[in-house]
């Protein structure tokens, strides 16, 4: 929906008072840096007013249409020669030169009466309008998702790499321990080269993370305008439970409102009836046309035959003109724009059907999100026990290193997992909300919300 301007540009004040850099910027300011820097958005917002243009442009066809012409020659040299009879009857040539001063002037006005193409001209630009409304739409749907797709990428990718770090040096201090218990002979090694190989994927789980952020930052960053060079300080997901709203749990609502309010699906919709009204204007080549028409002239001297002769002249009438024979173009135009309208119906079947397909995949990951996110929490819960069990059954003999860098590994890929998943849950809602066109900035106030430093 459209943004009020007044609203926006009071948040976006706020924004900016805050302490501009990376690690101050929150999910809100993030969002409003977005709405005034991302191209893809800026691009639609002229597209968008380009597309307010359609309607004038279309009605100007069907409206009065004044022209005005004037010339003027103030040097003008003529040359006749011509035969003349005397009296007599005898022939001699004549030759007359003369220097005149001449002009021409007119004022036409015409009002087309009957003009079937201008005036499915003037319907398919109330289409088009309408067209690039939808694009704006769909276009800060897009905006919002990627943004905060792009962010959770940062935050999660920034998670990944903190956990990555913590699982390499709880491993250093394993590797070392385990040093110490070999010199001292408590220790075998085996439980050695078992930790260093433990630690060497640690290290390129660490790398791969760091490269991941890499890339996430980059994207965020291009979205926002501003470089984050340190993203270590933006707003992570808190431990606060995620309750996000959802208006029904059944599907059939979802899709009776991605019907009416999903852009894409509305901008087909406007496709078939601009293909509809491309058939009318392919017809109108066979159509008469039809023109009122009022004209005033004034000329003095403005051909050959009047020089030194002034007239004034006012005429007023009615035109018409039509096409008898165009050599079968009329008709292979109509058949054409037939063709690409059961081409756009086709197109707007397929863009529902891709949506709602869409939209129950993300419906199901939101109403199972509970579920996922408490059998995720109770698994971290579970390895944490095992890495703590692990430990004491190492000191009483019952248990070996490996049990333990596997209890730790299993502990560390469980918080990764969980992590994800509230994100893809987040991404998931986010979605659900664009596929049925209900993106605006209480969605990012209340994702703000999860997020604090």
């Amino acid at each position: 929906m459209m943004l009020s301007a007044h609203f926006t540009r009071v948040l976006y004040f706020l924004a900016l008072m805050a302490p501009f850099s990376a690690g101050a910027l929150t999910l809100a300011q993030g969002w409003f840096m977005a709405l005034d820097n991302d191209p893809h958005y800026r691009a639609a917002v002229k597209d968008q007013l380009a597309g307010e243009e359609y309607i004038p442009i279309g009605r100007a066809g069907l409206l009065p249409k004044v022209s005005v012409s004037y010339q003027r020659a103030p040097r003008n040299w003529q040359r006749q020669q011509y035969q003349q009879s005397n009296v007599l009857g005898e022939r001699s040539e004549v030759v007359q030169h003369q220097q005149y001063d001449s002009h021409s002037g007119s004022l036409t006005v015409v009002q087309p009466l009957f003009d079937y193409d201008a005036y499915a001209g003037y319907r398919i630009g109330i289409i088009k309008k309408l067209q690039s409304d939808e694009r704006y739409r769909s276009s800060l749907i897009d905006l919002q998702n990627r943004f905060i797709t792009a962010w959770l990428d940062v935050a999660e990718a920034h998670q990944r790499l903190q956990l990555a770090a913590l699982h390499r040096q709880g491993l250093e201090e394993q590797k070392k321990q385990t040093q110490r218990q070999f010199e001292s002979g408590e220790g075998s090694i085996t439980d050695v080269t078992e930790t260093a190989s433990a630690l060497s994927l640690a290290v390129a789980d660490e790398v791969e993370a760091r490269d991941t952020l890499d890339t996430a930052n980059v994207a965020l960053s291009a979205i926002v305008g501003m470089v984050l060079s340190d993203t270590s300080a933006l707003p992570m997901l808190g431990e606060k439970p995620l309750k996000l709203p959802l208006a029904s749990r059944d599907y059939q609502y979802w899709e009776r409102k991605a019907s009416s309010h999903n852009p894409d699906i509305l901008s087909a919709g406007h496709s078939v009836e601009e293909k509809r009204y491309e058939i009318e204007r392919s017809r109108a080549g066979a159509l008469p046309r039809i023109q009122l028409y009022a004209m005033h002239s004034e000329n003095d001297s403005s051909n050959d035959n009047t020089i030194n002769q002034k007239y004034r002249t006012d005429s007023i009438g009615m035109r018409v003109s039509m096409d008898l024979f165009s050599g079968g173009g009329v008709s292979a135009s109509v058949r054409q724009a037939a063709a690409r309208y059961e081409q756009a119906k086709y197109l707007h079947d397929a863009q529902r059907l891709v949506t709602y397909s869409e939209i129950k995949k993300s419906l199901n990951k939101c109403l199972h999100a509970p579920e996922r996110i408490a059998a995720y929490a109770s698994a971290v819960e579970a390895a944490r026990r095992q890495v703590e069990a692990t430990q004491k059954s190492i000191q009483a003999g019952q248990r070996m290193n490996i049990d333990l860098l596997n209890a730790e590994q299993s502990f560390y890929k469980t918080k990764v997992e969980l992590t994800a998943e509230k994100h893809a849950v987040i991404k998931a809602w986010v979605s659900l909300l664009a596929q049925t066109g209900e993106i605006n900035n209480d969605n990012v106030m209340l994702l703000n919300s999860y997020f604090a430093h």
